[in-house]
C-alpha cells in the first residue's frame, strides 16, 4: 500500500472517532449553562404560591407533540406542560398529585417539553421547592434514571419548521410550591407551579 494511502486511511479512521463540531459546541454551551446559578425565589411559611399562568395557543398542534392543545408554561423559547392537570379548565400551573404514579416514595409526573423551531442550542432544566425545605425536583428522560437536572439539545424535530419535543418525567417529592428554572442560550426562564 502506498505511503499516502496509508496516511489517508489513518486520517479517515481518526476522524470517525473524533467528536463532531456540533458535539464540541454543545458541550461548551452546556458548561456555560451549568455555571448559571439557580435564581428561584423563596417563600416563607404562610406565603402564597404565585403560580405561572400558561397559554393554550402557544404550541401548535403537531402530531409528534403530546398534549399540544393543553396549557404550556414559560416565556420561550422552551415551554413545559403539566399534563396531570386533567379536568382543569383554567391555565394555572397547579395539579393534584393524587393521580400521579408513586415510584419509590416520589411522584413521577410525565412532563413534556417543547422548543420553537428557530431555537438551536443547549437547554438546562433544574428546580426545587420554594419553601425552606428546598426539596429537589428530579428529572428523567430517554430511559435514564432521575437526576437533579435535565439537559436537552435543540433542535429535536424530524424536519425543519417543526417544534422540538421531548418526553420526560419530573419527580415531585411531595405537595408544595415548586420552581423550575429553564436555562437556554437565549436566557433564563422560571416557571412556578403548585402540586397539591
Amino acid at each position: 500500500m502506498p505511503q499516502h494511502m496509508f496516511e489517508f486511511m489513518i486520517a479517515v479512521t481518526l476522524l470517525a472517532f473524533a467528536p463532531s463540531q456540533r458535539h464540541l459546541i454543545a458541550g461548551q454551551h452546556s458548561s456555560v449553562l451549568m455555571q448559571r446559578p439557580l435564581t428561584l425565589p423563596s417563600i416563607h411559611s404562610g406565603d402564597s404560591c404565585t403560580i405561572a399562568v400558561g397559554s393554550r395557543g402557544t404550541v401548535p398542534n403537531q402530531n409528534h407533540i403530546f398534549g399540544a392543545s393543553g396549557a404550556w408554561f414559560g416565556a420561550g423559547p422552551v415551554y413545559v406542560a403539566l399534563p396531570y392537570r386533567f379536568t382543569r379548565d383554567d391555565n394555572n400551573a397547579t395539579f393534584s398529585l393524587d393521580q400521579v404514579p408513586l415510584v419509590d416514595g416520589v411522584h413521577r409526573a410525565k412532563t413534556p417539553w417543547v422548543s420553537v423551531p428557530s431555537y438551536s442550542g443547549a437547554i438546562l432544566i433544574r428546580g426545587h421547592a420554594l419553601d425552606a425545605s428546598g426539596r429537589t425536583l428530579r428529572f428523567s428522560a430517554s430511559g435514564a434514571g432521575p437526576r437533579d437536572s435535565l439537559y436537552l439539545e435543540a433542535p429535536q424535530a424530524r424536519s425543519a419548521g417543526l417544534w422540538s419535543f421531548w418526553a420526560s418525567s419530573m419527580w415531585v417529592p411531595s405537595p408544595g410550591c415548586y420552581g423550575i428554572q429553564i436555562d437556554t442560550l437565549a436566557g433564563t426562564d422560571i416557571v412556578i407551579f403548585s402540586a397539591t
